[in-house]
C-alpha cells in the first residue's frame, strides 16, 4: 500500500466524473493490436468512444484489462457490456437508461432482473462463464471478482422484484434509497458546488456558450436522477408512468456505498456539437426535427447519438475486443502483475481491497503457464487516480508495467493553479526533473512545451464569473499528462545506464522526504492545526504520503542507478535519524522503513532511549525455531468500541464539512516507562480492517501457528468485532513486549465548502486524543501475533523484492562493457545539473585519428545528442552520444584521453523554461519503432478525422470563438514577443498575401504565427477566406516549398479543439522535373491562394512536423517492403527537393475532398494531414496572462463585459489611457493605436468595405 488506509464506512460509488471521453489508442500507431491496462476504470465511455474511433481506420485487437477497486463498478460496467453484446433489439433509450438512470420504469426492470439472472446462472466459476456466450470478449483475471459480480447480479435480480408502485412493501422497500440519495445530495450541498468550469471539459472548445446549460442539466440528474426531462420520482399509483429505483444503483447505495457527484452521464460526451453551426452532411449534425429543441435538450439530444455510435462500433469490434476484470486495489494489481511476469506466480500476497483480508490471487488459466493474459501494456490509464495516491505512486508502481516502445504511455491526471507557477518542478514531491531521469519516464509535454489539447475554455470559463478578479489568480484547470520512456523521446531503442553515486541518490531521496513528510504526520497531538494546513494545503488529503512511497521510490531508482541496496538504505536511514530536519520524527519513521529495507545493521530499537525493565513478560513466539524480521500483530476491537467512529464517519446531515479519516497501527511505550511525559509511538499506516471473528491454527508456541478471520459481509453495518492488522518489527516487538501497548488510532481532516486550501481542521474523539484502541501485546484475548497477517502466506511483494529478483536475473547474463558510460553530476540540493557522457574509443579507425591528434569538434544535431567529430571540416568520424535529458552544447566541457583512447563531455541539463533556444524545434517529434513497427508521435494524439464534426463556415458569428482558441497558443512569453515582432513583419507576395514569419523570432513562434494564419483564413475570421496554401521560402529563389489544401475545419472535443482536415502536397525535384503537376500550378495562379513566407529554420520545423500531422490521422497501412521509413528516419529527409514523407499515404485521400481544377493530377502526390493548433505545457511557463484571460472572458460574454477592445492587441479601453480610434472606411474595426492598425492592415484589408449609405 503506498499511501495511508482510508476509513470510509460507506465507500465512494463513482458513476460519473467532469472528463469527457477519450480514445485509450490516442497515442498509439493504427494497425497495431494493443494491450490496454485500466486503474480505477470507471464507467465505460472510454472503451466505447475508442472503439468508435477505430472505426475506419485500420483494425487491430484490444486487450483491455480494467481495475476498479470498487466491485460494484465491475458489476455495472459488465452487465451493460452483456446487453449490448446481446444484440436483441434493446431500445437505445433502454440500454441508456438502465445505466444512468436512478429510477426505471417497469419494462426496464424487468430487462436488469432477467439479464442478472441470467448472468448469475452462466457466472458459477471461471471455466463456466469462459464457456458462456460473453466469455470470449468479458474475462475475468480472477476467481474472487466473478465471485463478488456475481453475487451483486443475485441482488440485483432480488431487489428487482420490488418494482410495483401499488403495492406498500415494495414502496416501503424503496425507503433506503431514496434516503441513501438525500443523504448524498446533504453532504454534496456542504461541499464545493460545481461550476461551469467544472463542466467546461465536455462542451469545449464552445464551453463559453454552453457550460451553463451543460451545468444545468449536472444538477438536474443529480437531483431527479434522470437525464431527460421527466417527472420526479413518485411512488403515486395515479401516475401514468411510475418509476422505481434502478438496481443498479440501489443495491450499492443501500448497503455499502455512498453516491459521489457528479453523476451526469452527459458529461461523458464531447457536446460543443450540440452548440455548434455544422455543415449540412457533418457527422452529428441533428435532423431538421431537432433543429429547434432547447440548449440543455440539445446536449442530451447530442449525448444519445453519440452514444448510440459508440456502442454500435462496440459490438461491431467485439470479436477483436477483450475485456478483462478485476475488482482490486491498483497498487495490488500492479505488483501482483509484475511479480507474475518476473516468476510466473499468480499471488504477490496483497490484499485486493481497502476491508477484508482476501489476497489478490490471479486466475491460473489466465495468467498461469497457458494463459495469455497480457502482463506488460502499451497503455496504462490511471484516470484520476494521482488526486488520491500521487503521481509518484503510480510512476514506480505501474510504470514498469509498460511494454518497451516509443508509443507506449502512461496516463495520469494533472491539476495546475495559474497562480502557481510552473508546476513540473513539485510535480513528483521533489526535483521532478532529476526523479524522472531515474525512473525513465517523462511528461512528453515537458521536453517539447507543446500539446494539442486546449485548457482555454476551463481559463475562460474561470474568469468569466463575474467575481473572478486578475488579482485572485486562483483559476484551477485539469489536464491528462502523458508519461513516455525518455529513451524514446530520446528517439533511442536503448541507453547506457545513467550511473549514480550513492551519496547523491541519498540527498535526492532525503530532499523527497522532507517533502512528503515536511510536517510530523503523527502522533495527532503534536500536531498544530496550521502545520497541517501547509502540509495538506493543495492537495486532497487523501493523497498524504507514507513511508511505502519513499521505500519504493528508493528500491526503484536504486535498481535503476545499479547501486547497490543495503549501503543505500543504511546511509538514508543514518541520514533521515541525524537530520536537524527529520529527526524529531526519524524513530517512528525510521522503524516502519526497516519493514520495507533489506537486512540492515540498524534496528528500530537503536533510537529508543530505554529506561524500563525487559523481560518482564516473555513473548508468546520466543519458542518459534525461526522468527522472522517483522511480526503480523493483529488487534480485536470490540463492537462497542469502534462503533464510537460513526460519530466522526457518520457527521450530522447538515453540518458544513467532509471529512477524510486515515487509519494507523501502532506500539506505543506509555510515559511511566519512558521519560516523563515523553511517550515513545511508532505507527504503521500499512494497516488493514474487516470485521467479523477469529480463529486460530496450532499453539502461539508453535511455528505455524495462524489464524483465520470469518467476516461479517455486514461490514460497518454488522454488530461484529473490528480487526485490525499491521506489521512492526520483530526487534521492538522482542524489546518492548512487556512494556509496550498495541492498537490503532483515527486521524480525521475536515475539509469546508471553500476546498481544502482554505480551512483544514484537525478532528478528534471526544476524548481529546486520536487513539480509540489499544491493549498490551500479551492480551491474548484480544492480540494475536503470527509470522503473517490474515489472508497472507507471505510478506506483501515489494519493490525490494523484485528489485533483488531482476538483479539476480542480471547476474546470471554475461554483459561485456559498454562502450558510452553516462554520469549525473548533482548538486547540493541533490538536483541533476548536468550529466557526463564518455566514449571509449575502440575502432581502429578512432584509435589511430586520437595518436594522429585529429581535431577533435562537437556538434549537436538534436536535443538529446552530441556528435564527437574527428577531422574538422572533413568529418572522417563522427561519435554520436545521447543523453537521457535535452543538454546544452554551450558551456559544456570536453576531455579527450588520447592515450587512454576516451572522450569525456560534460554537458549541462536544458530546462524547457530557462533554455527554450535549445528545445525550439523538439515540438511534434516522430520515431521509429522497432524492425517494421510504424513511426511513432511522442506528443500527438491520434484522431479518425472521419468522425468528427464539420463546422460551417457560412456563419461568421458563430465561428468567432476560433480567434479566441488558436490565439491562445501563444504563452504570456511568446505572446510578448509576438507583440514585439509584430511591427517588423516583412512584406509578403501571392495572391491573397498573408505572412506566418515574424522578424527575428524563433522557429517556433514563426510556426505558430503560420498555423495562425491557416485557422483565420481557413475559417475567413481574419482577411479573405480560403483553404488554399503555399509555404513558400523567404528567398526569393527557392520559391514554393509545399501546397496545404484545407478541406474543412472539425471539432476535437476529445481534446477540447479544432482541426484543420487538409492535405499536404511537399514537392520534390522528381516531381516538378516529371510535370506532370505544371497544369494544376497553372491554374494554381488564378485562385485565391495564401503565401506563408517561412525561413529556413521554420521549414526545416514544417518537415519535422509533417511526419506526426499525417501519422496522426493515418486510415491507412504502411506498405512494409516499399516504405522510406523501414531502416530510415522520420522526417525521410530534410534536404530541400528531397522527399519529407514515406509514399505509403499519397493519394489516399477521400472523395471531393477538395473542389479544385486539375486537382487529380495534384491529389495523387498529397497526404492527409490533421492540422491543430499547438499550446504550450503549463508544467513548463504561463499559458495566459490572468488578466487577458479575464479580459477575453469578459469579451465573451458580454455584460460589464462587452468591453470594447484594439482588435490587433486586444487591449480593452476600460485600461487607463486607452482610447479606441474606429477605421475611418469600415467604421468597424478598432484600434488603440496607428501602429496597431498598421499592423492588422494586411488582414483587415481584405474585408474591410464602406458600409452602404441609407
Amino acid at each position: 500500500m503506498h499511501h495511508p488506509r482510508i476509513l470510509e464506512r460507506a465507500v465512494p460509488f463513482h458513476v460519473g466524473s467532469f472528463d469527457p471521453a477519450v480514445s485509450l489508442t490516442e497515442d498509439l500507431p493504427q494497425g497495431v493490436d494493443a494491450d490496454i491496462l485500466l486503474l480505477g476504470c470507471g464507467d465505460a465511455c472510454n472503451i466505447l468512444y475508442t472503439s468508435f474511433v477505430e472505426q475506419g481506420l485500420p483494425e487491430r485487437k484490444l486487450d483491455i484489462t480494467a481495475c476498479d477497486v470498487d466491485e460494484h463498478i465491475i458489476a455495472r460496467n459488465v452487465l451493460f457490456f452483456t446487453i449490448l453484446l446481446d444484440d436483441d433489439n434493446v431500445s437505445l433509450r433502454q440500454i441508456w437508461n438502465i445505466y444512468y438512470h436512478f429510477y426505471l420504469d417497469n419494462p426496464d426492470i424487468r430487462l436488469v432482473e432477467s439479464q442478472a439472472k441470467k448472468l448469475v446462472n452462466l457466472a458459477q466459476d471461471l471455466h463456466a462463464w469462459r464457456a458462456s456466450p460473453y466469455g470470449t470478449t468479458l474475462r475475468f483475471c480472477d476467481e474472487k471478482t466473478l465471485s463478488l459480480v456475481r453475487s451483486i447480479w443475485a441482488k440485483y435480480a432480488d431487489e428487482a422484484r420490488f418494482r410495483n408502485p401499488y403495492h406498500q412493501v415494495d414502496r416501503d422497500h424503496w425507503a433506503p434509497f431514496s434516503r441513501a440519495l438525500e443523504e448524498a445530495r446533504t453532504r454534496h450541498g456542504c461541499a464545493r458546488q460545481a461550476s461551469r468550469q467544472d463542466v467546461s471539459r465536455s462542451c469545449a472548445p464552445l464551453a463559453m456558450q454552453t457550460a451553463g446549460d451543460l451545468l444545468f442539466t449536472t444538477d438536474q440528474h443529480w437531483q431527479r436522477g434522470v437525464t431527460d426531462v421527466r417527472p420526479l420520482p413518485n411512488a403515486d399509483p395515479a401516475m401514468d408512468t411510475p418509476e422505481v429505483p434502478n438496481p443498479i444503483f440501489a443495491v450499492p447505495l443501500t448497503t455499502s456505498s455512498v453516491l459521489k457527484h457528479p453523476t451526469n452521464p452527459l458529461l461523458s460526451f464531447h457536446l460543443a456539437a450540440a452548440q455548434a453551426n455544422l455543415t449540412e452532411l457533418s457527422p452529428l449534425q441533428f435532423e431538421e426535427r431537432d433543429q429547434h429543441l432547447r440548449k440543455h435538450h440539445r446536449l442530451f439530444k447530442m449525448a444519445l447519438m453519440q452514444f448510440e455510435a459508440w456502442t454500435d462500433a462496440f459490438i461491431e469490434a467485439a470479436p477483436r475486443t477483450v475485456i478483462r476484470f478485476t475488482a482490486s486495489e491498483c497498487f495490488a494489481l500492479c505488483h501482483t502483475l509484475r511479480y507474475n511476469l518476473e516468476t510466473g506466480e499468480t499471488c504477490a500476497h496483497h490484499y485486493r481491497g481497502k476491508l477484508g483480508f482476501d489476497a489478490l490471487r490471479l486466475a491460473e488459466s489466465e495468467y498461469g503457464a497457458s494463459g495469455n493474459a497480457p502482463k506488460q501494456f502499451d497503455v496504462i490509464d490511471t484516470s484520476t487516480l494521482s488526486h488520491d495516491v500521487s503521481i509518484l505512486n503510480l510512476l514506480v508502481s505501474a510504470g514498469p508495467l509498460l511494454k518497451d516502445g516509443p508509443s507506449s504511455t502512461l496516463y495520469t491526471a494533472g491539476l495546475h493553479r495559474m497562480s502557481d507557477d510552473p508546476g513540473f518542478e513539485k510535480l513528483l514531491h521533489g526535483h521532478t526533473t532529476t526523479i524522472s531521469i531515474l525512473l525513465g519516464l517523462v511528461p512528453a509535454e515537458y521536453w517539447t512545451n507543446a500539446k494539442t489539447v486546449s485548457t482555454a475554455d476551463q481559463v475562460l470559463t474561470a474568469w468569466s464569473d463575474d467575481d473572478a478578479t486578475p488579482e485572485a489568480k486562483d483559476t484551477i484547470f485539469g489536464f491528462r499528462i502523458s508519461w513516455k520512456q525518455i529513451k524514446h523521446m530520446a528517439r533511442q531503442q536503448s541507453l547506457p545506464t545513467l550511473q549514480v553515486a550513492t551519496p547523491d541518490l541519498v540527498l535526492l531521496l532525503h530532499n523527497v522526504y522532507q517533502n512528503v513528510f515536511s510536517s510530523p504526520s503523527l502522533p495527532l497531538r503534536s500536531a498544530s492545526p496550521d502545520e497541517w494546513k501547509r502540509l495538506v494545503a493543495k492537495h486532497n488529503p487523501s493523497a498524504l504520503q507514507h513511508p511505502t512511497t519513499i521505500a519504493a521510490l528508493l528500491d526503484s531508482i536504486g535498481d535503476r542507478a545499479q547501486v547497490d541496496s543495503i549501503p543505500l538504505w543504511e546511509v538514508f536511514l543514518h541520514h533521515i535519524i541525524i537530520s536537524p530536519k527529520t529527526k524529531s520524527c526519524s524513530t517512528c519513521q525510521a522503524a516502519a522503513f526497516t519493514l520495507l529495507a533489506p537486512p540492515l545493521r540498524y534496528k528500530p530499537s537503536d533510537g529508543l532511549a530505554k529506561h524500563f525493565l525487559l523481560d518482564l513478560v516473555p513473548p508468546t513466539f520466543s519458542e518459534w525455531s525461526t522468527i522472522p524480521k517483522a511480526l503480523a500483530v493483529t488487534v480485536v476491537v470490540p463492537t462497542e468500541r469502534w462503533k464510537l467512529l460513526n460519530r466522526v464517519l457518520d457527521p450530522d446531515a447538515g453540518q458544513s464539512r467532509e471529512l477524510t479519516a486515515h487509519i494507523y497501527g501502532y506500539l506505543r511505550v506509555p510515559e511511566e516507562y519512558t521519560k516523563p511525559g515523553c511517550d515513545i509511538l511508532i505507527t504503521y499506516q500499512d494497516t488493514q480492517i474487516s470485521f467479523g471473528t477469529v480463529t486460530t491454527h496450532g499453539s502461539r508456541e508453535d511455528d505455524d501457528f495462524a489464524i483465520h478471520v470469518q467476516e461479517d459481509e455486514a461490514g460497518w453495518n454488522g454488530a461484529s468485532p473490528m480487526i485490525v492488522s499491521f506489521y512492526i518489527p520483530t526487534d521492538l516487538v522482542v524489546e518492548l513486549f512487556s512494556v509496550s501497548m498495541v492498537g490503532f488510532a483515527v486521524e480525521c481532516l475536515a475539509l469546508n465548502k471553500n476546498g481544502f486550501e482554505d480551512e483544514v481542521q484537525l478532528v478528534q474523539p471526544e476524548d481529546g486524543t486520536a487513539t480509540f484502541y489499544e491493549v498490551p501485546p500479551f492480551w491474548k484475548e484480544q492480540v494475536y501475533i503470527t509470522k503473517h497477517r490474515p489472508g497472507q502466506a507471505d510478506y506483501g511483494v515489494t519493490e525490494r523484492v523484485l528489485r533483488s529478483i531482476r538483479r539476480s536475473k542480471v547476474a546470471a547474463k554475461d554483459t561485456a562493457p559498454s562502450q558510452i558510460t553516462l554520469g549525473a553530476d548533482f548538486n547540493l540540493l541533490g538536483e541533476i545539473v548536468s550529466i557526463t557522457g564518455r566514449v571509449n574509443i575502440t575502432s581502429a579507425q578512432g584509435k589511430k585519428l586520437l595518436s594522429d591528434k585529429a581535431p577533435i569538434s562537437i556538434e549537436q544535431p538534436s536535443p538529446f545528442t552530441l556528435d564527437i567529430v574527428f577531422g574538422g571540416k572533413s568529418k572522417a568520424l563522427t561519435l554520436p552520444l545521447t543523453f537521457p535529458a535535452p543538454i546544452l552544447k554551450d558551456g559544456s566541457r570536453t576531455r579527450v584521453a588520447r592515450k587512454s583512447c576516451y572522450i569525456e563531455i560534460t554537458a549541462l541539463l536544458a530546462k524547457p523554461s530557462a533554455n527554450p533556444a535549445t528545445l525550439d524545434t523538439f515540438l511534434l517529434p516522430t520515431t521509429t519503432g522497432s524492425g517494421s513497427s510504424p513511426p511513432a508521435t511522442l506528443n500527438m494524439p491520434h484522431l479518425n478525422l472521419d468522425a468528427l464534426p464539420i463546422l460551417s463556415l457560412a456563419d461568421k458569428s458563430r465561428t468567432r470563438f476560433l480567434t479566441t482558441l488558436t490565439s491562445l497558443m501563444f504563452s504570456s512569453r511568446e505572446r510578448r514577443l509576438r507583440e514585439q515582432a509584430l511591427a517588423s513583419t516583412t512584406t509578403s507576395s501571392g495572391n491573397t498575401a498573408m505572412e506566418g514569419q515574424l522578424t527575428g523570432n524563433s522557429a517556433r513562434l514563426n510556426f505558430k504565427e503560420s498555423l495562425f494564419t491557416l485557422f483565420m483564413l481557413a475559417s475567413g475570421q481574419q482577411g479573405g477566406q480560403t483553404g488554399l496554401f503555399a509555404l513558400t521560402h523567404a528567398d526569393p529563389q527557392r520559391g514554393i516549398q509545399m501546397l496545404l489544401f484545407v478541406s474543412a475545419v472539425r471539432l476535437d472535443g476529445a481534446h477540447g479543439s479544432v482541426v484543420l482536415d487538409a492535405a499536404v502536397l511537399p514537392f520534390t525535384r522528381e516531381m516538378v522535373a516529371s510535370l506532370e503537376l505544371e497544369g494544376f500550378l497553372l491554374v494554381l495562379r488564378t485562385l485565391e491562394c495564401c503565401t506563408l513566407i517561412v525561413d529556413e529554420d521554420e521549414l526545416r520545423l514544417w518537415k519535422g512536423v509533417l511526419p506526426a500531422l499525417v501519422e496522426r490521422c493515418r486510415a491507412w497501412r504502411h506498405v512494409e517492403d516499399k516504405c522510406e521509413y523501414v531502416g530510415g528516419t522520420v522526417p525521410v529527409s530534410l534536404v530541400e527537393g528531397e522527399k519529407v514523407l514515406c509514399g505509403c499515404g499519397m493519394g489516399k485521400l477521400p472523395e471531393e475532398f477538395v473542389s479544385l481544377p486539375e486537382w487529380e493530377a495534384a491529389a495523387k502526390y498529397a497526404t492527409r494531414v490533421a492540422i491543430s493548433p499547438v499550446y504550450a505545457s503549463a508544467l513548463v511557463e504561463e499559458l495566459v496572462d490572468p488578466e487577458l484571460a479575464k479580459a477575453v472572458a469578459e469579451d465573451m460574454v458580454g455584460g460589464k463585459l462587452g468591453v470594447r477592445r484594439c482588435r490587433t492587441c486586444r487591449v480593452p479601453e476600460t485600461l487607463e489611457g486607452v482610447a479606441l480610434r474606429k477605421c475611418t472606411r469600415c467604421l468597424e474595426a478598432e484600434y488603440c493605436s496607428a501602429e496597431c492598425q498598421k499592423k492588422d492592415w494586411k488582414k483587415h484589408r481584405m474585408e474591410c468595405e464602406e458600409p452602404e449609405k441609407k
